[in-house]
């Protein structure tokens, strides 16, 4: 994203929470297939974070594990990383600054979708068959919610009945809602247009609901960003990941029991050998 989405995000990343952050139910369901792979190594992992998500930096991971990130965005680095700073590398996601069959696995939260479907997804994973040793795992969590949020009728009647949590959830129902074929994605301009149309000013978001007023405000910060998500199903991503590519096997695919958790499935790929 050439236009500072993420430079931008990492002032106001304090107010995000779930399901755009993970919850602790996902932070175990991580957790969980990090020491699956761990019963079967008797050596600590060497483990990379994409993106600096604290949530993920604060797991319990195994002993001994040697911990990095990988981010684009200084200002995301200085504004979120928890770990030591020299543990924090900027580089691109489509082309990891590891050697190859060095890590064991690589964790993300959310930001598959970030990468335009399909070419730089399929770099991705295909960095991630370089990188990740024989055996070793990429934990994703997605967001897929296209066709399982509703028109933006329902979503904004949803939301005049106070049905809505978050603004958070309301983005995640809107991207859902909004989403185009897998190549046209969604843009955070769209869904911010489509909230001013139905509410008006974002402050009566703050008054009417008792959400952030910060976290509100920050809408205008994508009224004229240039993002697109590009947001892939489960069952996509472990054919690229697969098929097209034929370097992974499909471990698992979990959805959380919480509210919109279906939208957001945690996928566990295994590097073949």
């Amino acid at each position: 994203m050439t236009d500072g989405h993420w430079a931008r995000m990492g002032a106001i990343w304090r107010f995000v929470g779930p399901p755009l952050r993970p919850s602790a139910q996902d932070g175990a369901l991580f957790e969980a297939a990090i020491h699956q792979w761990q019963k079967q190594h008797a050596s600590p992992p060497r483990a990379l974070i994409l993106g600096v998500t604290p949530e993920l930096y604060s797991l319990r991971w195994p002993a001994g594990t040697t911990l990095k990130a990988l981010d684009a965005s200084q200002q995301m680095v200085d504004a979120v990383w928890l770990g030591s700073p020299s543990a924090a590398v900027i580089g691109s996601w489509t082309a990891i600054p590891f050697a190859d069959n060095s890590l064991d696995i690589v964790v993300l939260d959310g930001g598959f979708g970030m990468l335009r479907y399909p070419d730089q997804q399929a770099q991705l994973l295909g960095e991630l068959r370089r990188v990740l040793a024989v055996d070793g795992i990429f934990v994703v969590r997605l967001f897929s919610p296209v066709g399982r949020t509703g028109s933006t009728a329902s979503i904004f009647a949803d939301l005049a009945a106070g049905k809505i949590a978050s603004l958070d959830a309301l983005k995640l129902r809107l991207w859902g809602a909004l989403h185009g074929e897998p190549t046209v994605g969604v843009q955070p301009r769209r869904v911010v247009a489509s909230i001013r149309e139905a509410v008006g000013e974002f402050d009566q978001l703050a008054t009417r609901y008792g959400w952030a007023l910060p976290h509100v405000r920050a809408l205008e910060f994508h009224r004229d960003s240039m993002a697109t998500y590009y947001l892939t199903e489960a069952a996509e991503v472990a054919r690229l990941a697969g098929e097209e590519l034929g370097g992974f096997n499909l471990l698992d695919i979990t959805e959380p029991d919480y509210e919109l958790g279906h939208c957001c499935p945690i996928v566990t790929l295994q590097r073949r050998g």
